[in-house]
């Protein structure tokens, strides 16, 4: 569980970095793929479908908590 949520704040991370270089409405996509592939290579799995299903689950939560923060970031200001 430890190791998911380190990816999930890695991915994030990620996604802000890319900004840079893409537009923003890209940046769920990114996460998205980029949290399959560590759900298959680094998430701890059993199978390839379940390390596919965790990987999609990282990245929908990067996107989240993105999301999350962005949304009290603009209602604070």
């Amino acid at each position: 569980m430890f190791e998911s949520g380190i990816v999930v704040a890695v991915l994030i991370a990620i996604g802000q970095f890319a900004k840079t270089y893409i537009d923003s409405k890209y940046i769920p996509l990114v996460t998205l793929v980029l949290g399959i592939l560590a759900g298959i290579m680094y998430v701890p799995a059993d199978t390839i479908q379940t390390g596919i299903l965790n990987g999609i689950i990282v990245g929908l939560s990067a996107n989240g908590l993105f999301d999350a923060t962005k949304i009290l970031h603009e209602k604070t200001e």
